[in-house]
């Protein structure tokens, strides 16, 4: 069954509505749980921080090599957090909440990281990393190029913020990006509403098939 096919039948969806197809009762805990039902073995997350969904990834996705790449560095233009002395304590956590998995920790840059993937050397990618649009479209286009066909690239954080000067900008470039190449279908972790009893993040996960 390929990877498409299983999603729909699992998640009982139609295809046949407007993008993105939103899924019900979901969070990234299911897609985790989704990657280790395709048997998907190796992965990556780009934005690592202290490493906490990189655990969940792992717990969830049985024999997973993952690798986890962050830069733990304050660079010009990323403003999720303001003060670096808060970096190499991220970067402590992680690696001591990461050591006792499959992980593979890559101290740099994503655009300089994803030089060292070959093309379709990946099950799944999960994107967490600068929120802005140039970051974003970057990091959807350069790491989609090193993920198998039928494997999937996903990220983080759908949702507009309603912040001034705010960068989270994943909800416009993802809406861009999937129309400018006439991608479909892709799909959001949760209902757009918030109903009683059901999985819903704030920051909701994005996903589609390569």
């Amino acid at each position: 069954m390929g990877t498409l096919e299983y999603i729909v039948k699992k998640f009982s969806l139609d295809l046949h509505q407007e993008m993105p197809i939103r899924i019900p009762n979901t969070d990234r805990v299911t897609l985790a749980r989704l990657f280790g039902e395709l048997r998907f073995k190796e992965g990556a997350e780009i934005g690592v921080q202290e490493g906490a969904y990189s655990r969940i990834l792992c717990q969830r996705i049985p024999g997973v090599k993952l690798h986890c790449i962050d830069s733990w560095l304050k660079y010009p233009g990323y403003i999720d957090w303001t003060d670096p002395n808060k970096f190499p304590a991220f970067e402590k956590t992680a690696r001591k909440r990461l050591a006792p998995f499959n992980c593979h920790l890559i101290k740099k840059y994503s655009m300089d990281a994803v030089k060292d993937f070959s093309d379709r050397s990946l099950d799944f990618v999960y994107i967490d990393a600068n929120h802005d649009v140039q970051h974003v479209i970057n990091d959807v286009t350069e790491w989609s190029k090193k993920i198998k066909k039928g494997g999937i690239i996903s990220g983080h954080d759908y949702f507009i913020s309603g912040r001034k000067n705010s960068r989270a900008h994943v909800v416009y470039a993802l809406n861009a990006y999937t129309t400018a190449w006439k991608i479909r279908p892709w799909f959001i972790l949760g209902r757009d509403e918030r109903l009683p009893g059901e999985r819903r993040e704030s920051s909701r996960s994005w996903f589609f098939i390569i």
